[in-house]
Order: structure tokens, then C-alpha cells, then sequence
């Protein structure tokens, strides 16, 4: 069964009724949980977890990214398997440092070898693909930067408006996925603000909290409804506040049909370069001439299927409001008719296209954690060829300027390790980093650009490339599991408890 079915009101109870022999469950870091301050929010997925904790005997959690760089998040997740366990952060970091963790086993794509020893897996060859953006662009995002930061700043001020705050945000992720997708969430927010034009006294609604981390951690349907949900909040008060928003959004909208009128987009040129360039690549390599492009929204997506068509290529698509069998059909269709795939988050999951060798991020998903899952899909059992993954990141912009630190960095520790592996351990190679919030701290100008860069230029000398061969090795987890040993510990858990 998914995780979404048994976690529902209906169904839970009769889940914590039965007592279970082996639980496994697959894409475990969805049972996620977050401390905020003093705050310990915990998702409905973490709670079936708890329940699941408390009812089997034998618990087996698989998953490619165990936590996302935040400790807190990292330690809660752990909770899951024997509470108390890890009661403590230090705890965690002093077994890692021993290399005495009893709790899990890691195995890397890169060590899997076959009866002749000859690795299983192919070579990976990621490539970040920076550019700038236009001067009609760059006017665009600061204009729209503008108006998200005052207005965010004066959301966070507000009594129970952090709903608000992050609806600013989706905005500004809108843009860095293409100007299409940006225009038509400013369309949908300017249309909501007209209907309270009409019922002023809806400004006054104010939707039950959620945090944008959380909501990212939803099925990708669910996500798009939250976030449509967000696009239409405000923070104005009265009827001239309203009429004034609505003269910013018309504004903002002139601006984003001009640049798609004129077909000049930056980011949709490179696209259109890197998939020339890339069917060349698939030519000199006999591979399957079929590339996989990336996105995280269903607008972009349907923007990037007229664009593909338009320079005469077949096209098909994957996105989250499809049921599994129409998944699975457009997957054979792609393998067999199609030339290119376009998808959203929903193909990072149970749909398998190894017979694809090239696949391009046309954005970049804000938890970068995504990146491993998104490459699972092509660098996967079965493939034959090397793979070769595009990411496109516009450097001039601030979420840009930090992804584009993240690649670079990832880029030196590949050279200095002479392995891909750090592509599958994100998380690790910037343990204590929260990637996404420090990705949301530059959109919203909460911290200033060098802070942000400094916290991830990591001195890559021979020190830390050692510390992260171990991470890689045997210092995240031991090669086998001592239950006995995790029985004994288990048991003086509970005494702490």
C-alpha cells in the first residue's frame, strides 16, 4: 500500500489495531518531521510512522536520501526506527565518528559489482549549464523581487499570515521554472484579489498554517494544490491595499507577455542548444536517441511540450495528475514512438527509463536532495551507456547563485575524489546545511548573498576529502546489522525514556 493511503483518517486506526511481524517501507524519508525553535511539527506521514513504530516487531526503512543536511530532521527520522535510540544530536555525530552505528546499512550504486566483478552501474556526467538572463529578464525579477520581499517581510510582521509569506516565494520559484509558469500564478493571484475586490470581507480568512518544507514533502499533486491555494493569499487589509496589489500584478504580467511574445527567453534558448548537443552526444555514444526533461511545474510543462513540438521533435509527458497505468503507458510510448520526454516530480518516483541516457534539469528543485532521485530514474539497473545529466541554473540571480555554488562545489569534491558517489550523498556532503532553507533565506533576502555563499564554501583539502571517503564508506553505516546488540540499546532506551 502508499504511505498517502494508510496514512488516512479512515484507515489508520485499523493499521495501529494489528500487530505486524516486518514492516518495509520504501522512500522512507517521507516520514518526515520538523523542529521549529520549540516547535516539533510532525507530518501525517511522520504519524503513520509513529504508529508503525509502535505496532511491529521488525521495522526495515529503504530509502536513497535518509535526511536533507538538517540534523534535527535527520535525528526525528531516526526516532522512527527505536525512539529514543538517538536521543540527542551528539549522539548521532559521536556513533558517526566511531563508526559505531548499529541502526542502518549504506550501499552505494558504484560499489555493486556482478559475479565477474565488473561494475553494475554506468559512469554519471553531470554538467551545469550556466546563464544570464536577458536585460527584459533581469528587469522582470527585480521587479518581481521587489514586490515579493516587502511584501514578505511585511507578512512575517503579521499575525498569522505566514501562509502569505510563502505564497510570495512559490512566485519567485515560479520564475526561476520559466516565465510562462510565472505569468499565469500571477493571473490566477490577480483573479482571487478582483474576487475580494467583490467580498472584502474575505480579506479577514486566514488558512490553517503549513510550512512550505512540509508542503514539499507531499505528493506532487497535493503540492500543486497547496501551492495554488497559497497563490491566492494576501496580506491587504482594505480595499485600497487590494487595488493597489492587483496595479503591481498587472504591471508584473505586462512585463512576462512581453518576453514570451517575443520569444526570447534565455533559459528556453539553452534548452534548445542542450538538447541539439545532446542528441549529437546519444549519436557518437549508438545510444537511444530519447532525453528526459525535468520540471517541477505542470504550467512549465505544458510550455515546454509546444516549444519541443515547434523545433520538430516528438514529444510525450509524465506529470503528478496522472494514475499510474496512464504513467506506465506514456513510458512505453516514450521508450518506443517518442523522442522526448517532458516530466515533472511525479516520474522521480516508480517509472523506470533506462533505455535513456541524457536527461536535462530545465529547473532546479529548491531541496536539492531531489537531484538523486530525479537522475534514479535513467541511472538505474538495466542501463547500458554512461549517463549525462544537464542542470541549467541562471547564475544572475540569487536562488541561482546558490545552486550554482552547490554544483561547483559538487564538482570539486568529484575531481578531488575521482568518483561520482557524492552525487547520491548531498545531504552528507553538506551535513549541518539546510539547503533549502538557505535557498529560501536568498530568495527572500533574509540573510545577504556572501553570508549564504561562505556557509557552503567548504575548504575541500585532504582532511575533508577523507571525512566524506568514510561518509562514503562505513562512517553513515556499518556493513551488518547486530539485532541482538540493537535489542540491548533498544531496551536502554526505554529506560531513558
Amino acid at each position: 500500500t502508499s504511505l498517502d493511503f494508510a496514512k488516512r483518517e479512515e484507515i489508520l486506526p485499523s493499521l495501529s489495531s494489528v500487530d505486524w511481524d516486518l514492516v518495509i517501507v520504501d522512500e522512507a524519508h517521507k516520514m518526515a518531521a520538523y523542529r521549529y525553535g520549540d516547535k516539533l511539527s510532525r507530518t501525517e506521514r511522520y504519524k503513520l510512522g509513529e504508529v508503525i513504530s509502535k505496532t511491529t516487531d521488525h521495522l526495515l526503512f529503504l530509502t536513497a536520501t535518509p535526511h536533507k543536511g538538517d540534523p534535527e530532521n535527520y535525528r526525528l527520522f531516526l526516532d522512527l526506527l527505536v525512539p529514543g535510540f538517538f536521543a540527542t544530536q551528539e549522539l548521532i555525530d559521536e556513533s558517526l565518528k566511531n563508526r559505531d552505528n548499529p541502526l542502518f546499512i549504506r550501499r552505494m550504486k558504484e560499489d555493486l559489482k556482478d559475479f565477474e566483478g565488473k561494475p553494475i552501474f554506468t559512469n554519471r556526467y553531470p554538467k551545469t549549464i550556466k546563464f544570464r538572463l536577458s536585460e527584459k529578464e533581469k528587469k522582470l525579477y527585480n521587479e518581481l523581487s521587489k514586490y515579493v520581499i516587502s511584501q514578505y517581510n511585511r507578512a512575517l510582521q503579521m499575525d498569522k499570515r505566514r501562509n502569505v509569506a510563502f505564497a510570495l516565494l512559490i512566485l519567485q520559484r515560479r520564475m526561476a521554472s520559466s516565465t510562462y509558469a510565472l505569468l499565469r500564478s500571477l493571473e490566477r493571484r490577480k483573479e482571487r484579489l478582483e474576487d475580494l475586490l467583490k467580498g472584502p470581507e474575505l480579506i479577514k480568512e486566514v488558512p490553517t498554517y503549513i510550512d512550505i518544507e512540509e508542503v514539499d514533502d507531499y505528493e506532487e499533486e497535493g503540492r500543486w494544490e497547496q501551492e495554488k491555494k497559497w497563490e491566492t493569499l494576501s496580506i491587504a487589509e482594505n480595499r485600497e491595499e487590494l487595488e493597489k496589489e492587483i496595479a503591481t500584478l498587472n504591471e508584473l504580467i505586462a512585463e512576462a507577455k512581453e518576453i514570451l511574445d517575443e520569444e526570447q527567453e534565455v533559459k528556453l534558448t539553452e534548452l534548445k542548444k542542450a538538447v541539439e548537443g545532446g542528441f549529437k552526444k546519444i549519436r557518437e555514444m549508438q545510444g537511444n536517441e530519447k532525453i528526459l526533461i525535468f520540471t517541477e511545474s505542470r504550467d512549465t510543462m505544458e510550455y515546454l511540450l509546444k516549444r519541443i513540438k515547434s523545433w520538430g521533435y516528438s514529444v510525450n509527458y509524465i506529470h503528478g495528475g496522472m494514475r499510474l497505468e496512464e504513467r506506465v503507458e506514456a513510458e512505453k510510448v516514450f521508450q518506443h514512438e517518442k523522442q522526448i520526454m517532458v516530466a515533472t516530480e511525479a516520474a522521480g518516483e516508480g517509472i523506470n527509463l533506462q533505455f535513456c541516457h541524457l536527461m536535462i534539469n530545465y529547473d532546479i528543485p529548491w531541496n536539492p536532495n531531489r537531484l538523486e532521485q530525479r537522475m534514479g530514474r535513467i541511472h538505474r539497473y538495466g542501463q547500458q551507456k554512461d549517463v549525462y545529466v544537464f542542470n541549467l541554473v541562471a547564475e544572475d540571480t540569487r536562488e541561482g547563485q546558490v545552486l550554482a555554488k552547490i554544483f561547483d562545489k559538487l564538482e570539486e569534491i568529484r575531481k578531488a575524489m575521482g568518483s561520482d558517489k557524492v552525487f547520491d550523498v548531498i545531504g552528507d556532503v553538506f551535513y549541518g546545511k539546510n539547503l533549502y532553507q538557505l535557498i529560501l533565506d536568498a530568495v527572500a533576502s533574509a540573510k545577504s548573498m556572501d553570508e549564504i555563499i561562505k556557509e557552503l564554501d567548504i575548504r575541500v583539502d585532504e582532511k575533508y576529502i577523507k571525512k566524506i571517503k568514510e561518509a562514503l564508506g562505513e562512517s553513515l553505516a556499518t556493513r551488518h546489522i547486530d539485532y541482538t546488540r540493537i535489542k540491548e540499546m533498544a531496551e536502554k532506551a526505554k529506560e531513558y525514556r
